[in-house]
């Protein structure tokens, strides 16, 4: 019998939110791709990175543009008006963060995104690498520094599975609904949902949003640092891309469509017919085994 896809109860990847909640009991309620949750944070999680850090990036590092990058709204602060130039072995060398840039965009409601943190910055590189073995999937990890009272992005949907650690101050998140399945949302702005839930992160909290959830946030009456875990799980149409792959691997490359219209139409349903056949011999176990490995070893959120 063949399982109902729509209405299976999807698995919680235990192994990978065990590394993010401090509180076993978190884990086995997560409703992993069905709705939010909210759970202290694990030691690992906690101590991601500090508001401290933020300060010695600005004023004691080589962050270039666009690694830390702001955002008014919807519209990016240009590079011009976070950066500086400064002059190495000689040479003048552009789009290096300025910290007293930073800190006025701040101080004009500005929100200041630290990208690609798994790459750089050690904590969270060792995180996401751990993320990424459990949760078989990629992970990245993204800082938001927010001043009071400002309002992020409008709703949007991201892709991927979501884990907001808040680091300090508290932050409202707007969430809306839970696509039931993936053809019925795409990335990005959306309008005309039904009335929110509202969730006040506080630090030392986490929280868990499905892949695909419509959300909005608000800083409230003091500054906020959170770091975005986002976990994307291998690609459906990857694992079809590679069983194509494989079944393709005997048409050679140069082989062609030849002689008449209807030449050239039974010579489509013959190599149809065999892939339909090589599709129904694919070994699924190395399947799902190969693009694991893939996503495990693919540094990076996207």
């Amino acid at each position: 019998m063949t399982a109902d896809l729509s209405t299976r109860e999807p698995p919680v990847p235990s192994a990978g939110v065990h590394l993010l909640a401090r509180d076993p009991a978190d884990v086995r309620a997560l409703p992993w791709g069905r709705a939010h949750a909210v759970f202290d944070a694990s030691p690992e999680v906690a101590s991601v990175m500090t508001r401290e850090d933020l300060d010695d990036w600005l004023d004691c590092s080589l962050l270039h543009y666009p690694v830390l990058n702001a955002m008014r709204g919807a519209v990016p602060v240009p590079p011009e008006e976070l950066t500086r130039v400064i002059t190495v072995a000689g040479e003048a060398r552009g789009g290096y963060v300025d910290g007293a840039k930073v800190r006025a965009q701040l101080a004009a409601g500005a929100t200041v995104v630290v990208q690609n943190l798994h790459d750089w910055h050690r904590p969270a590189r060792l995180l996401c690498a751990r993320a990424a073995e459990l949760f078989t999937a990629k992970a990245g990890a993204v800082a938001f520094w927010s001043p009071a009272g400002e309002e992020g992005l409008r709703v949007h949907r991201d892709d991927g599975h979501l884990f907001v650690a808040q680091i300090c101050g508290t932050k409202r998140w707007y969430l809306y609904d839970t696509p039931r399945d993936a053809a019925d949302w795409q990335p990005g702005y959306v309008d005309g949902l039904d009335e929110p839930q509202v969730v006040d992160l506080r630090a030392g909290q986490v929280l868990y949003l499905p892949d695909g959830i419509a959300h909005h946030t608000r800083t409230l009456d003091t500054e906020s640092v959170h770091v975005t875990v986002a976990i994307r799980e291998p690609a459906l149409r990857g694992a079809a891309e590679l069983a194509l792959q494989a079944c393709l691997a005997g048409v050679p490359a140069h082989a062609a469509l030849s002689g008449s219209a209807e030449d050239r139409e039974k010579a489509a349903d013959d190599l149809l017919n065999r892939l339909a056949d090589a599709l129904t011999r694919v070994d699924r176990t190395a399947l799902v085994a190969h693009l694991g490995r893939r996503a495990i070893e693919t540094r990076g959120s996207r």
